[in-house]
């Protein structure tokens, strides 16, 4: 950069420098306002050249309604009496279009201290003046909300829990008036427990790491009664001020929920004994029948029963009635098959995964035929063990039935549709429901039952 140096000419350097302040107007009048000097911002603020101006009366930069109430000749006043008028308003450019402006005139001064004129200075404000009555259009608009939004408790609390923010739906639903709540802590408003576990400290935690925390729980109202809320905590960030809590009473939909799930809880237990019933009839019949095939048909047709049976009595002991634990419930189902029989052993190995439960019943059933069918065929004479395992990998589950026993007969086609027994039918019609594929390996020794289904039907 090339360097100058500064004019020995003081006055120079202060001319210099109201020439540069391009974003300021600034201009000097005598004591009746009219105008003597204009700088390179006036021109550029308000459009006139400084031939077009000067010899003029500043008051041509005032809208008409200032130019009625005196606005300049207060001004004057006020400045030549205070030693400065600050001010804020409209003023006026030479294409008639209006601009908001901060102004400030101070008198000038002669060496010998005896005021000879004014200096005016204007800037350009109006992008503040926007942004300003768009901040108070939305603080205004977020207090209508606030008030008007009475079947929701929305409140504000700094990073201690101090409620800074109580609207109206908040009076409504905890009981407390805003001027006696605002400044206490909002762990009054959760129960005693809750307070001592630390509820309102893990919601400011999730709320500050995830940029919302959602929670649901009782609340305590002014008069000791209880309700149950489900509520949003989000954070403040904008101010670092604290969180920003969103709730609603739910009671009623909470206390229907839970009679619902015992209902269907009830529900299940009854088909769960119903279909007890089923199985034991089939039972008796095949203990009772003179053919050997048919009490084989029955006791099969007791098992499949069984397997239904038992996936409904985990469903309706466990919290949720729409989804099994496929492990747990793997478990529970090959225990039982193990037990009924005396000669074969059952092993699982499964992965936890949550399934939902019409998957469950159709997944039990076809590892019943699976295997099932491995203790009637694989060792028809001798004792034998089956492994059962189940993977999940990504979206998909990995189903393995396995034997070491005699392997598939001659005659046996993996690629057969139907398959020739019952069992098989049923296996690939539960593999079709499923949008599964089945796989059926021979090995060295025993058979091998590969399926492979999508994690969500």
């Amino acid at each position: 950069m090339d360097r100058y140096l500064l004019p020995s000419d003081e006055t120079e350097i202060y001319r210099h420098i109201v020439e540069s302040a391009r974003d300021y107007a600034i201009f000097a009048m005598d004591l009746d306002g009219t105008i003597v000097t204009w700088s390179a911002g006036a021109a550029n603020l308000f459009g006139y050249s400084s031939p077009e101006i000067v010899g003029q009366n500043s008051v041509v930069i005032f809208t008409f309604e200032d130019q009625l109430a005196g606005a300049l000749h207060k001004e004057i006043r006020l400045a030549l009496t205070a030693g400065r008028a600050d001010d804020n308003r409209w003023h006026v450019r030479k294409d008639g279009t209006s601009f908001w402006a901060s102004g400030l005139m101070m008198p000038l001064l002669n060496t010998a201290g005896e005021i000879y004129g004014l200096v005016k200075i204007i800037r350009d404000r109006t992008q503040t003046l926007h942004q300003d009555e768009a901040l108070r259009a939305s603080e205004e608009r977020l207090q209508l909300i606030l008030k008007s939004a009475i079947d929701y408790a929305i409140f504000a609390f700094d990073r201690d829990g101090r409620i800074i923010i109580w609207n109206t739906g908040a009076c409504r639903i905890f009981g407390y008036e805003e001027s006696e709540i605002l400044g206490c802590d909002s762990r009054i408003l959760f129960l005693p427990g809750d307070r001592a576990e630390g509820a309102l400290e893990r919601e400011m935690a999730a709320a500050a790491e995830r940029g919302r925390a959602e929670n649901e729980r009782f609340h305590l109202r002014k008069d000791g009664s209880t309700f149950w809320g489900s509520g949003l905590t989000m954070p403040l960030r904008a101010q670092r001020a604290g969180y920003l809590k969103v709730l609603r009473d739910d009671t009623e939909r909470h206390f229907a929920d839970e009679h619902q799930q015992i209902m269907l809880r009830e529900m299940s237990h009854r088909v769960k004994n119903s279909l007890a019933l089923v199985a034991a009839m089939l039972a008796m019949q095949a203990r009772s029948a003179r053919q050997e095939e048919v009490g084989q048909a029955l006791r099969d047709a007791e098992a499949r029963v069984g397997t239904i049976a038992e996936v409904h009595d985990q469903l309706w002991r466990q919290p949720h009635t729409e989804t099994v634990d496929l492990a747990d419930f793997l478990s529970s189902l090959c225990q039982r098959l193990e037990q009924s029989s005396s000669r074969h052993t059952v092993s699982v190995d499964a992965d936890r995964c949550v399934i939902d439960a019409d998957r469950a019943i159709q997944i039990a059933l076809l590892v019943n035929e699976l295997v099932t069918n491995s203790f009637k065929h694989a060792y028809p004479d001798v004792r034998g063990h089956v492994a059962v395992s189940a993977r999940c990998i990504g979206e998909e589950i990995r189903f393995e039935v396995a034997d070491d026993g005699k392997g598939l007969p001659p005659e046996f086609s993996p690629g057969e549709r139907n398959g020739s027994s019952l069992g098989m039918k049923i296996v690939r019609g539960l593999v079709q429901q499923l949008k599964a594929e089945l796989h059926i390996e021979s090995r060295e020794p025993g058979t091998g039952f590969v399926i492979r289904l999508p994690r969500n039907g």
